[in-house]
């Protein structure tokens, strides 16, 4: 039987979801899985993301917004083949206007080193990855050449992905608006 491995990076997911999606919709996790898959059997799904920024004392808000996403998480967790991996989110200072400036930290290093062990142990023959960083672009060779697996870039719209990431990748799938539409969870 052959299996697909699902890497989605959730600050990707969220940003072209923003994008495509006017009234904000959010989109069922287990729907958007079997529209990656089609209909492969699912070895695993990596979910990578980071809890919100903190102060140090956190503010109210900040503390409700990591209440929120971590409450989120904790439902992607009970899907079955669903894990969550977490990095870090640091401030790095300010932009000109005074706004914050975050980095994610260990999200695109363990998303690549997951994609590059499940290829190379051969658990999976097609891997899908929901991303637009091209950091993931060795990753990516690795498992081709080395595991022979197929990979498949789901995307959002143009201008949202790398265009090394998008060469780098066999298949490619755009998650649109009408896709979305199809996709979102039930109120």
């Amino acid at each position: 039987m052959e299996y697909i491995g699902i890497f989605i990076d959730g600050a990707y997911l969220q940003k072209i979801s923003n994008q495509i999606s006017s009234n904000h919709d959010r989109i069922d996790m287990e729907k958007l899985v079997r529209w990656i898959s089609e209909n492969l059997a699912i070895r695993r799904v990596y979910y990578y993301d980071c809890l919100p920024y903190q102060s140090d004392p956190p503010s109210y808000d900040e503390r409700q917004r990591v209440s929120k996403k971590q409450k989120f998480l904790q439902i992607l967790e009970t899907i079955d083949r669903f894990e969550v991996r977490l990095g870090r989110l640091e401030k790095r200072g300010e932009d000109a206007k005074g706004n914050p400036i975050f980095d994610q930290k260990r999200v695109d290093l363990q998303m690549g080193l997951d994609f590059a062990f499940a290829a190379y142990r051969q658990r999976i023959s097609y891997a899908a990855l929901l991303s637009g960083d091209s950091d993931l672009c060795p990753a990516i060779e690795a498992a081709k050449n080395e595991g022979g697996v197929i990979t498949r870039l789901i995307h959002g719209p143009r201008g949202s992905f790398h265009n090394q990431l998008w060469s780098a990748v066999d298949e490619r799938r755009e998650l649109t608006s009408a896709v979305f539409d199809k996709l979102k969870l039930e109120k």
